[in-house]
């Protein structure tokens, strides 16, 4: 069986063109260096150098065996610089700017397999309005940005985007959806006490010119944001309108009652990340993570 140091010397030797050079580069004497290459030919029973008055020409079996030798050294520095990235990983730093509703589950979500793959991560997050998480993904503050799109984001990466309905949540048991099968229609949403995050906002995305008159007359709150909504819904307060990711949380951890809603407008969420320079591999694994985590609800 062939060494890792006679490979290594056969190696070299082949990119230096001599025993004498390849020596001086392994920091050995160039004996040494043929005494590896003369063990390396017995073994394989076929020489590998043809001897010169001014140096060592390569037989046609070394340059096939040269080919093999370089894609499994390619392949070692593959391993070598992704063993080095995984250290990395334990003193590096993540940047992330998010939609409140994205850290209810999915930024916990992709933290706790990030923790269980890679172990502990240092990590700053801060609650932001999709503006203000654009601009500083734009200006690199941010590594990473959960935020709703706007029409200006050309210049940065979208890593993944997802556009879910929103939904109707009430508190369980007495919630007055509890039971329904299939989407709520505007007939019984026209009758319902309605809590809705930002009604101007949720007019402006709702396309639907009777789903709009339903909301102008049956809202009783305007929440400015789906967590407040559906924590007033929680209380009994009314029916929350809630984008699904916020719905999904209260459902599992509360048990909140959720339903579909007839032409409802959608909630959509986008991963933003920088654009240049190339990602740092901490972002780009975290990004993957998140992608998941969205993907899944």
């Amino acid at each position: 069986m062939l060494g890792l140091r006679e490979i290594e010397a056969f190696r070299v030797a082949m990119t230096s063109g001599s025993f004498s050079a390849a020596a001086r580069l392994l920091n050995t004497s160039q004996p040494n260096v043929t005494r590896l290459i003369v063990s390396m030919e017995r073994k394989l029973g076929y020489p590998l150098f043809l001897r010169r008055s001014r140096g060592v020409t390569p037989t046609a079996e070394a340059e096939i065996l040269y080919g093999e030798v370089e894609r499994s050294f390619q392949g070692l520095g593959a391993i070598s610089r992704v063993a080095e990235e995984i250290g990395q990983f334990r003193n590096a730093h993540l940047s992330i700017g998010a939609l409140p509703a994205m850290l209810l589950e999915i930024v916990p979500q992709a933290l706790a397999e990030w923790r269980g793959l890679h172990g502990d991560l240092s990590f700053t997050v801060e609650p932001r309005d999709s503006e203000r998480i654009i601009h500083w993904v734009r200006a690199r503050r941010f590594d990473l940005g959960l935020a709703s799109p706007i029409l200006d984001t050309g210049d940065i990466d979208t890593v993944a985007r997802r556009r879910l309905p929103y939904v109707a949540m009430a508190a369980p048991g007495a919630g007055p959806i509890g039971g329904r099968a299939g989407p709520i229609d505007l007939a019984t949403l026209a009758t319902l006490p309605l809590v809705v995050p930002s009604i101007p906002y949720f007019l402006g995305i709702c396309t639907d010119p009777d789903l709009r008159t339903v909301i102008r007359q049956s809202a009783r709150m305007d929440a400015f944001g789906s967590q407040t909504a559906a924590q007033m819904a929680m209380e009994g307060v009314g029916i929350a309108l809630a984008d699904p990711f916020t719905a999904r949380y209260f459902r599992r951890r509360f048990g909140a009652v959720v339903q579909p809603v007839e032409r409802a407008p959608c909630y959509e969420i986008a991963l933003f990340a920088p654009r240049h320079p190339v990602h740092a591999r901490v972002a780009v694994r975290f990004g993957e993570m998140l992608g998941r985590a969205i993907a899944a609800v």
